[in-house]
């Protein structure tokens, strides 16, 4: 997603280092990026929660951002990454569809099944009840000697409801002594925002930032060399450029579109959309962190429109969170 500079371009070592922080952070969103969606899906056992034009549009932006960094002989470390996005793709779309096959199908399946169980079982258990109940004497609880047959039901009852919430509980506590992150990935509600959202992002700003200190010039690097043959009037990596930042910026669409008519974000990782912002912010203060030149925001105009455009559009999404937060129409 970089793309090579004019070679008078000199920036102070200051902007170096900055520009070097803040591209570590993005690569490290990037890195992880798809996991809390994957997690998510896999969770609910479901992929009902997003939209697979979503998938698709971003998988083609990738495609394209892959093809430019090729064609521009970019250094290898930037083609790497742009390869890694594209495996990730093919590992969520791999992921989407194993999951809708074997899972949402199975369970429609499933649901019709108990549906019609459910509807037969209760006409049976009318017309079984009926000829033996009676009403006033159910309401008042007056059945001469059956009255204590009633109460000692209700007494095993309540105490077979009190056993099986021990267990419950029992089984409960001791699976979050004993398996912390498990309990956290498949039940979420339970934890504060804090460790669900928080703590992730500052663990990956940690993460992209201790890697720019120990390795403080590798994103200066790739931002500023590539190929000999590489200039700023290679047509074919700009176009890539541009027809991926067009991909990139309309793939939400489909996915807010989707939210809307649902009226439900049930499905989604609201973590996935923080990195995504969080990756595209850093990578634009990036650019911006390394030099103003109009030179060089020209020839990464295509990646700042691709990243700093969609920025909104993943606010409207995490507005959606919020505004159909009590919605679960899964």
């Amino acid at each position: 997603m970089l793309d090579i500079l004019a070679d008078h371009i000199s920036p102070s070592p200051l902007r170096e280092q900055l520009s070097s922080v803040f591209g570590s952070i993005s690569f490290a969103c990037w890195l992880i990026l798809m996991v809390p969606q994957l997690v998510e899906q896999w969770r609910l056992k479901t992929v009902e929660g997003i939209s697979p034009f979503f998938l698709l549009m971003w998988a083609s932006g990738d495609v394209f951002n892959f093809l430019g960094a090729i064609w521009g002989g970019l250094l290898p470390e930037v083609i790497l990454i742009a390869f890694w996005f594209l495996f990730a793709d093919f590992g969520t779309l791999a992921f989407y569809f194993y999951i809708s096959k074997y899972y949402d199908h199975a369970k429609h399946g499933k649901h019709g099944k108990l549906h019609h169980h459910h509807l037969n079982h209760s006409n049976t258990e009318v017309v079984e009840s009926t000829p033996l109940n009676v009403p006033g004497d159910l309401e008042y609880g007056v059945l001469g000697d059956d009255s204590g047959i009633h109460h000692s039901n209700a007494t095993d009852d309540h105490h077979n409801i009190d056993n099986h919430n021990h267990n419950h509980h029992h089984h409960h506590n001791e699976r979050r002594k004993s398996s912390t992150i498990e309990d956290v990935v498949y039940e979420p509600e339970r934890h504060s925002v804090f460790v669900r959202i928080v703590l992730p992002l500052l663990l990956v700003i940690a993460a992209g930032t201790f890697g720019s200190i120990l390795s403080p010039n590798a994103s200066v690097s790739s931002l500023t060399n590539g190929s000999s043959t590489a200039t700023a009037n290679d047509l074919v990596p700009q176009i890539c450029g541009y027809l991926s930042a067009i991909l990139y910026l309309t793939a939400r669409f489909p996915q807010i579109y989707h939210n809307y008519k649902k009226q439900s974000t049930e499905g989604l990782s609201l973590l996935f959309f923080l990195l995504t912002m969080l990756g595209n912010i850093t990578y634009s203060l990036q650019i911006f962190a390394y030099s103003t030149d109009p030179q060089y925001i020209m020839l990464n105009m295509s990646w700042l429109l691709g990243s700093a455009g969609t920025i909104v559009e993943d606010l409207i999404i995490v507005a959606q969170f919020y505004m159909y937060r009590n919605n679960h129409n899964l």
